[in-house]
């Protein structure tokens, strides 16, 4: 239908026609190049808002996610337990993340790893007064940063209290107090903001739009975070920790949706070092236990490519196969 209004625009004669040529030419741009979805509109808040430091990223879209009829059992793979109990509170002040909720981006920084020391941005639809009537009427802990009142989950006094506060109707922010403090002061411009890191910004930009989950990790992150699926693929071939000393990086995407498809690319120090750690990993792949037939054809259909200093790694198969391996005994690195 908009293609055939633009057309009807572009051809027909009155005294007006360059105006409608112009509109016509707009609408066929507008066509060919979208506005950026609010997925990329979030992330790259994101960039501009977590401090310097971070090095890790997560990328969720829940509104696609939700969709999905194996959604309950999606959220149970990316939700800890720290903000499950997070959730349940939330929706004691009326605001129910599992409804209001769009898009997240989950940030990590320091020694933080894993499924707590998190700290992000959420987009949807809130109700900010519920929220601060709530906190008065029961005399919760509220403390105030740049402006805003931040709103304690717990006593406000432990360390590993999660605080949030909202930057308006339709955004929100979430984290540890040290963190979430950060990541206001590095939108006052107080403090330098991940988007000085050029890297991190192209890494980014390669993902956004790709998948409704995907995410960055770097350092010791990315090293951990490979470590995991490498024990419970099988018997390894030698320590994980040392082989994968030398990548700065790695990057995934999840595509959910009648099972999983996962591509991961992991960014080495060179492509000797790239070409190395690919052959480790196809034997790591053709050796694992046969634990269960799903998790072994899941792994038997690995692909393992190298490009520069690149190794990308692709599979899919039903959601079980990975918990199965995820659960398998972690295996000895071989003698």
């Amino acid at each position: 239908m908009e293609k055939a209004q633009c057309f009807w625009m572009r051809t027909v004669h009155t005294p007006s026609d360059h105006r409608l040529i112009h509109v016509g030419l707009l609408c066929a741009l507008m066509m060919m190049f979208p506005y950026p979805s609010r997925a990329q509109i979030v992330a790259r808040e994101a960039l501009s808002s977590f401090p310097a430091d971070t090095h890790q990223l997560a990328y969720l879209n829940l509104a696609q996610l939700r969709a999905l009829p194996e959604y309950p059992q999606i959220r149970r793979r990316f939700l800890g337990r720290q903000l499950r109990d997070f959730q349940e509170f939330l929706r004691t002040t009326g605001n129910d993340p599992d409804r209001d909720v769009d898009e997240v981006v989950m940030g990590w920084r320091g020694e933080s790893i894993g499924k707590s020391g998190f700290f992000g941005l959420a987009e949807g639809n809130f109700q900010p007064d519920l929220v601060r009537q709530f906190f008065l009427r029961y005399k919760l802990p509220i403390r105030e940063r740049a402006g805003l009142q931040l709103y304690a989950f717990g006593s406000g006094e432990d360390a590993a209290d999660l605080f949030f506060c909202f930057l308006s109707p339709t955004s929100a922010a979430f984290g540890r107090r040290k963190d979430l403090e950060a990541l206001l002061d590095v939108r006052a411009g107080s403090r330098p903001a991940l988007d000085s890191n050029s890297t991190m910004v192209n890494w980014e930009a390669e993902l956004e739009g790709t998948a409704a989950q995907w995410g960055i990790t770097t350092g010791k992150a990315a090293a951990n975070h490979a470590v995991a699926w490498l024990a419970a693929g099988g018997k390894l071939p030698v320590d994980p920790s040392v082989i994968l000393d030398p990548v700065k990086a790695v990057l995934y995407r999840v595509e959910w949706g009648g099972g999983i498809s996962t591509h991961a690319s992991i960014v080495c120090q060179n492509p000797e070092t790239a070409t190395t750690l690919a052959k480790l990993l196809a034997i790591w792949r053709d050796t694992n236990p046969q634990t269960s037939a799903s998790a072994s054809t899941f792994l038997q259909g690995l692909e393992i490519d190298t490009s520069g200093s690149r190794i990308e790694l692709r599979a899919s198969g039903p959601m079980g196969a990975v918990d199965q391996m995820m659960r398998a005994p972690k295996p000895t690195p071989a003698r």
